[in-house]
């Protein structure tokens, strides 16, 4: 029998790839994924939108192009919090206290925080599947060393049954031939059988 066709070589397989093929480890890699990417739009929205808080208030010229494409890129992430509060004149030049900015640049933080702890959660998970799946597969691999040398084994041993066996063999003939050659040679030392001496009848019987 082969380490495959080994039962418990098969049952510690077919765990592996059922751990490797699992529909939950499709999900939580594709969760990740989507997750990760919703984390890095909300943290370069709030980094955005805290980099309009201060050109605003720092009274940034918004016909520079850094300045323009900074306010392009939040028009829409602001707008559902344009008019919290209301932009508030600094001094005398253009510089414009907007706290509006400020707040929704700390919602969508707190928003990536979140994203970010499912992120991690999904990440642990989906590393105890995999975790799972290797531990299956070692114990298989394990499983199928330990087949394959009690195999060796098997097989070892019985070259050793069949040599002692042989050299049996081997001793009994060699046995009955030094036996055969003894007899051969105390027959040989009896030298010819003797026959036996013939007596004349007398001659007054004839």
């Amino acid at each position: 029998m082969t380490a495959a066709d080994d039962p418990t070589v098969r049952e510690y397989q077919q765990r592996a790839e059922e751990y490797e093929r699992s529909p939950l480890s499709v999900l939580l890699r594709v969760a990740r994924v989507v997750v990760w990417i919703v984390y890095a739009f909300a943290l370069v929205t709030g980094i955005l939108l805290t980099t309009a808080f201060f050109l605003h208030l720092a009274g940034a010229n918004p016909d520079a192009s850094f300045v323009e494409w900074v306010y392009r890129s939040t028009d829409r992430a602001m707008r559902p919090f344009r008019g919290i509060f209301p932009p508030q004149d600094v001094g005398s030049g253009s510089s414009v206290l907007d706290f509006s900015y400020l707040v929704a640049a700390i919602v969508y933080f707190v928003f990536a925080l979140l994203v970010d702890g499912v992120h991690r959660w999904l990440t642990g998970k989906l590393r105890r599947q995999e975790r799972e799946a290797a531990r299956a597969r070692a114990q298989a691999d394990m499983a199928a060393q330990r087949s394959v040398d009690w195999q060796h084994a098997d097989e070892r041993s019985a070259r050793e049954a069949a040599a002692r066996e042989y050299a049996a063999q081997q001793a009994a003939a060699q046995q009955y031939a030094i036996a055969r050659a003894a007899a051969q040679e105390a027959l040989a030392q009896q030298g010819p059988p003797v026959a036996p001496e013939r007596r004349e009848p007398p001659a007054s019987a004839l």
